[in-house]
């Protein structure tokens, strides 16, 4: 085997092995971006049922209020 061929070799050994590193470096983005894009959307699930949760305790504030009203109501007219 001549000098040449030696260098084409380890040239293209190289040249094989930057390849792979780019290869793995997208993939890695990909699944990168996957997870994000995961986190996201478990974020805004999250945000719609604080949204909700709120008013349901808002809801159930208001009602709490209006019996409260009703029951000071009641003890006047017994009073």
């Amino acid at each position: 085997m001549s000098i040449k061929d030696a260098a084409l070799r380890y040239a293209t050994a190289v040249e094989n092995e930057l390849i792979q590193i780019r290869a793995d470096q997208m993939e890695q983005g990909q699944e990168l971006t996957e997870r994000i894009n995961g986190v996201s959307n478990s974020l805004k699930e999250l945000r719609e049922e604080m949204g909700d949760m709120r008013t349901k305790v808002g809801g159930l504030g208001d009602s709490q209020r209006q019996m409260l009203e009703i029951l000071i109501d009641i003890q006047r007219r017994l009073a």
